[in-house]
């Protein structure tokens, strides 16, 4: 029974260790985005599809994405952006002051697979991989990489694909309000307050129903602490809407 014990506990601490050693580490935080250089090949290359996603009103959508390089390794992996447009070039604030020089990519993927997740591919250098992607308020582009996580080379870029309304109100969630008769209803959308009005429409059981205004609030870049979440790490939160629902009645409908 001692012996169990002591096996029981050796396991415990052994699993603990484990859960310590990876606490903290995100998957994308491995990718070193300041690394990165584009060197584009004329004989790689990425396609996605379907070009448009959520027509029927989905925030959630699968994308297949067709890949080739001539030369595939097990360190070859997508990445997926949003915006399409990640080029330091083109995306604002991502060019540091002064003689230091910026990265060559702007912005962080979203998310990423390894290429060798497809079958065939280090054999043959073609590959297919499925991602699920959200209405996140602006487009998506895919870039193939090589050489790992750590030195990753752009070497080609996919067509753009968006969600037919990329402005959509999503993700409502309720939680507690201030007092004990009071709950919140907060979303996400890409409206500001001057293109539409956010409102809730609620009520009581067998009550008329009742609107009421959500207040809305954004931030930029400026506004955090540096970098990276102020460069590569950047990305637009959108317009986060809250509304106030007031004088609730407990146990009723």
């Amino acid at each position: 029974m001692r012996g169990g014990g002591l096996l029981f506990l050796a396991l415990a601490l052994a699993f603990a260790a484990c859960g310590v050693a990876g606490y903290g580490v995100h998957p994308l935080s491995r990718i070193a985005v300041h690394r990165a250089r584009v060197a584009l090949d004329e004989s790689a290359a990425v396609r996605a599809s379907p070009k448009l996603l959520g027509s029927r009103g989905e925030d959630t959508h699968w994308v297949t994405v067709d890949f080739a390089v001539p030369h595939a390794s097990d360190d070859d992996w997508i990445g997926v952006f949003s915006p399409s447009e990640f080029n330091a070039s083109t995306c604002p604030g991502s060019q540091r002051s002064g003689q230091i020089p910026g990265p060559d990519i702007c912005s962080a993927p979203v998310k990423y697979q390894f290429a060798n997740y497809s079958s065939g591919y280090a054999q043959s250098g073609k590959g297919t991989l499925k991602f699920q992607l959200i209405n996140q308020r602006q487009d998506f582009s895919f870039g193939l990489f090589t050489g790992g996580l750590s030195n990753p080379t752009l070497v080609a870029v996919s067509n753009k694909i968006a969600f037919a309304n990329p402005k959509a109100p999503v993700y409502p969630r309720l939680a507690l309000g201030k007092t004990w008769n009071e709950m919140t209803v907060t979303w996400t959308s890409g409206y500001d307050t001057s293109e539409a009005s956010p409102i809730v429409e609620w009520g009581m059981k067998g009550s008329p129903p009742v609107r009421t205004t959500a207040d809305t609030a954004t931030f930029g870049r400026e506004r955090l602490c540096g970098e990276p979440a102020s460069t590569v790490g950047w990305r637009d939160p959108g317009f986060i809407h809250t509304a106030f629902l007031k004088n609730l009645r407990p146990d009723k409908e």
